[in-house]
């Protein structure tokens, strides 16, 4: 009996040794890019303009961005990624922060990312990934947020 209790916990500990080494690779492996207003970038319609993003390749992923884009160009953006936006009065968001950019206003009770007029699409996963669209109306500014969770 001693020695079924010896080799069930010895392959307990192999089990667990062989979780750490793949979790440890798989947030290893993972690759981060960045870019701070940018005239453009290649992923982005032609008329996206200054642009600011952070992607995180593998494990864990996700791609954040803002960029300026005209609202005809969003369009044709939303139709082929099948974004179907509606529109949204005081949409608030945390995008900006991800991106390490300052808050779009600040008030007397704190600085706020509030989007006063937007077309906003959200599709969300049962794990909590998915994608949120902002298209702010007034500025013609783009804001993404997806993830594999």
């Amino acid at each position: 009996m001693r020695r079924v209790t010896k080799i069930i916990f010895a392959l307990g500990i192999a089990i667990a040794i062989v979780v750490v080494a793949l979790v440890t690779f798989a947030f290893s492996s993972s690759r981060e890019d960045s870019g701070k207003h940018l005239a453009r970038v290649d992923w982005l319609p032609m008329e996206a303009s200054d642009v600011t993003y952070v992607k995180r390749d593998g494990f864990g992923w996700f791609n954040c961005y803002e960029c300026g884009l005209p609202k005809e160009a969003f369009d044709r953006l939303a139709q082929k990624k099948e974004w179907k936006p509606e529109l949204k009065k005081d949409v608030s968001m945390g995008l900006r922060h991800v991106l390490g950019l300052p808050a779009l206003k600040k008030t007397e009770y704190g600085d706020t990312d509030l989007v006063a007029n937007a077309l906003f699409y959200e599709k969300r996963r049962p794990n909590g990934g998915g994608i949120t669209v902002i298209f702010d109306l007034d500025t013609n500014r783009l804001f993404v947020h997806e993830s594999h969770r």
